[in-house]
């Protein structure tokens, strides 16, 4: 438990390291508004904050409070049970484009919206803190080369990775690739990146998918692969 920021071990069970990270910096920089009293939890007070999560229909809230005015909890009880199954979180799926080529695309089975910020609701894991370089759909550019990142074969994997830190493991990526998307990702040298919410890859076609990157659910990027 961090001194200034209570999060409770039903919490902690759903919440990915860079997402549990992200809130203990947001309690420490920003003002963030008290889900009980409605009063602001100034980051340069050191009185403790809790964080609770919730669900609303399709998202999961996170909410911060002061300590003394409610304690840290997740009423959550079935998404816990899924996070305990499904630790990773993540959904993820391989297509080809006639244009783009080989694209990867995953979600946060979890979406995680942070609630009480001074500058709206945030996507916890589409937080661009997180994800350097990428970007929401440009409707007149093409879509922007990630310059810190590269994706990478391991075994039967395909790894992620910004800088030297691996930011996702997509088991079975290599394996279980669909018909001709390696051969599409090795003749270009580079693969189109998608990582958003509600994405709804368990749906046949590309609607949802559609529909997210309109509604600003998803960030793009174009990442170089490193077949050694």
């Amino acid at each position: 438990m961090n001194q200034r920021l209570e999060v409770g071990s039903d919490v902690a069970a759903v919440l990915r390291p860079e997402e549990a990270a992200r809130l203990e910096e947001l309690r420490a920089l920003v003002p963030l508004r008290c889900s009980v009293c409605g009063e602001w939890i100034e980051p340069v007070l050191s009185l403790p904050a809790s964080v609770s999560i919730s669900e609303d229909g399709d998202t999961v809230i996170a909410e911060f409070a002061h300590a003394s005015c409610a304690p840290s909890r997740a009423d959550l009880a079935r998404l816990v049970i899924l996070a305990q199954a499904q630790p990773q979180g993540i959904a993820y799926r391989q297509a080809r484009h006639p244009e783009a080529g080989a694209v990867l695309l995953w979600e946060r089975q979890l979406d995680i919206r942070v609630r009480g910020l001074e500058s709206g609701e945030l996507c916890l894991y589409l937080d661009s803190e997180w994800w350097d370089g990428f970007h929401l759909a440009l409707a007149d550019e093409p879509v922007r080369l990630l310059t810190r990142w590269r994706l990478e074969p391991e075994g039967a994997d395909l790894v992620l990775r910004r800088d030297a830190s691996t930011v996702e493991r997509f088991h079975a990526g290599i394996d279980e690739a669909p018909p001709g998307w390696l051969e599409a990702l090795r003749e270009s040298g580079f693969c189109l990146l998608i990582v958003g919410a509600q994405l709804r890859l368990d749906e046949p076609g590309a609607e949802a998918i559609q529909r997210a990157i309109r509604a600003d659910h998803a960030l793009l990027g174009l990442v170089e692969f490193d077949d050694g």
